[in-house]
């Protein structure tokens, strides 16, 4: 039997090359864990796949503030009062019919809505019925005042900016000038005669107007007080809203 050639690298015995094993009396030693540690044969606990981050409970939200009920009141009623405050001042105003001068369109005791911003938009038109404060003083209306009363009418236009206007023979007149130009109103909603007394003829100066009520024979209107000043309108009554049998745009 030949002999092997030492390990003269490793400067060590000589190797027997027909074994492969270990020493016979040295113990067998133990292989390494793939867990890497020697000698367990108990795996660490597997990772926990069971768990979707995708469904997992999210932690509860913290929880609200609770408003204090009397101070939650307290604002409510602030928020309806200001709602009220501004759609009375500016946008939409109820009024109640007190006298028969608007008869037979408005009765007494009707109420109507106002619009208080249409004017911002177009001027008054011929034939629009309009709340106002006539000129005057205190609650009464003066032909030639130069304030507004503190009372409320309710009347209808006639008369525009720069037109003459004038009452004969039962009609009303619309001239460019006094008796130039002159063409009878045509007034449908009308059920008696449209000038009882004659009035006129009236020049009607920048930004004022011509009122009159329906009811001709008793309405205290332009042909007493004067003109109207544009200023001194509050708005235009577009709808009646009660009594219920009687409600209907105007």
């Amino acid at each position: 039997m030949s002999q092997a050639e030492p390990d003269r690298a490793a400067g060590g015995p000589p190797l027997d090359p027909e074994r492969v094993g270990p020493e016979p009396d040295a113990p067998p030693q133990p292989e390494p864990s793939e867990w890497g540690s020697f000698g367990s044969d108990v795996p660490p606990p597997p990772p926990d796949t069971d768990a979707d981050p995708a469904t997992a409970t999210p932690p509860p939200p913290p929880a609200k503030r609770q408003m204090n009920p009397f101070l939650e009141l307290v604002l409510i009623l602030a928020a309806a009062l200001g709602l009220w405050y501004v759609t009375n001042g500016w946008i939409v105003k109820p009024y109640r019919i007190p006298s028969a001068s608007m008869e037979p369109t408005l009765q007494i005791g009707d109420r109507v809505l106002v619009n208080r911003f249409i004017y911002h938009f177009h001027d008054p038109r011929r034939g629009d019925i309009v709340v106002f404060h006539p000129p005057g003083r205190g609650d009464a209306a003066i032909d030639g005042a130069t304030t507004e009363a503190s009372v409320y009418f309710i009347k209808r236009v006639v008369g525009l900016p720069g037109e003459t206007i004038e009452g004969r023979s039962g009609h009303v007149l619309i001239c460019k000038a006094p008796n130039v130009s002159c063409h009878v109103l045509n007034e449908p909603y009308l059920t008696q005669t449209a000038a009882p007394q004659n009035f006129g003829p009236i020049r009607i100066q920048p930004d004022h107007y011509f009122m009159m009520g329906d009811n001709r024979s008793i309405s205290e209107d332009s042909r007493v007080w004067g003109t109207l000043p544009r200023s001194y309108i509050i708005g235009e009554a577009f709808l009646t809203y009660w009594p219920l049998d009687r409600i209907r745009t105007l």
